[in-house]
């Protein structure tokens, strides 16, 4: 695909959220804010693209196992400050593990994968609260945020980030599903080894059984719109309007939400 220039390292899926457009009419600045998968992968000339963004700040949104697992690359010039925003136990953790070849609980579906999404805003959003308390602070600019893939957590803390700046549903939709495009032959590679897993594995060699499965596995590794949406939709539910999300759901008062859009936000 012809890359835009805001994405900076396609095989990090690292961007730049700015250059956005908000319904009022108003553009998120580029250069202060980015997105990413991990970054334990860099290849030289990435690497000094990555330095060159000149960040203040990362915001880690793994568990410390995959911190362990895939670790940041060591530079004094910026900070990083770890917030696990799932557990070891949650549905989307427990569906990553059979990924790694471990067994999954009875009546476990792809559906798991919408209902964690959903979870975030109904259940888990505590967790997002310090979270936004550091990417709303204007001093930690330039700022970076990451999960593993740069997907699902990543993609959550975005839909929140864009909702609240008024930035219209259908661009934080195909925000998300970009994903889909930067690790396209990634993931395809994965779904044919976790199918030919399941295909030598699987009792009886039972068909049923190996789809059952793979959608699981298609919703871990792709982002779809329903994940997103959902959201959305349980934004509205719950709080009515992003403008009451951000007050009541992350906590963001209208004097530090009224710094960080005179800071991020251009005419």
């Amino acid at each position: 695909m012809a890359h835009s220039p805001k994405i900076i390292i396609p095989d990090a899926n690292l961007r730049d959220i700015g250059g956005k457009k908000t319904q009022t009419g108003m553009e998120v600045k580029t250069g202060y804010i980015f997105r990413s998968g991990h970054l334990s992968d860099l290849e030289k000339e990435d690497f000094k693209q990555f330095k060159n963004l000149q960040l203040k700040t990362i915001i880690d949104l793994r568990r410390p196992s995959e911190i362990e697992k895939y670790p940041t690359p060591n530079l004094e010039t910026f900070e990083t400050l770890n917030f696990s925003v799932s557990s070891d136990d949650n549905e989307f953790t427990v569906a990553a593990n059979f990924l790694d070849g471990e067994q999954l609980p009875n009546n476990f579906t792809g559906k798991i994968i919408e209902k964690y999404f959903k979870n975030s805003v109904s259940e888990k959003l505590n967790s997002y609260v310090p979270v936004f308390e550091s990417l709303t602070n204007t001093d930690n600019f330039p700022l970076l945020f990451h999960c593993v893939a740069g997907k699902d957590r990543t993609g959550i803390v975005s839909a929140f980030l864009l909702g609240i700046l008024d930035v219209n549903e259908s661009v934080i939709i195909e925000d998300y599903l970009l994903t889909n495009k930067l690790r396209e032959k990634e993931m395809q590679l994965k779904e044919k080894q976790i199918r030919d897993h399941l295909v030598e594995t699987t009792e009886n060699g039972s068909e049923k059984l190996i789809e059952e499965r793979m959608e699981i596995a298609q919703s871990l590794l792709y982002a779809k719109e329903s994940f997103i949406t959902s959201v959305f939709d349980e934004v509205k539910k719950s709080f009515g309007t992003w403008d009451n999300f951000r007050l009541n759901g992350l906590k963001i008062d209208n004097e530090r939400f009224k710094k960080l859009t005179d800071f991020l936000l251009t005419d």
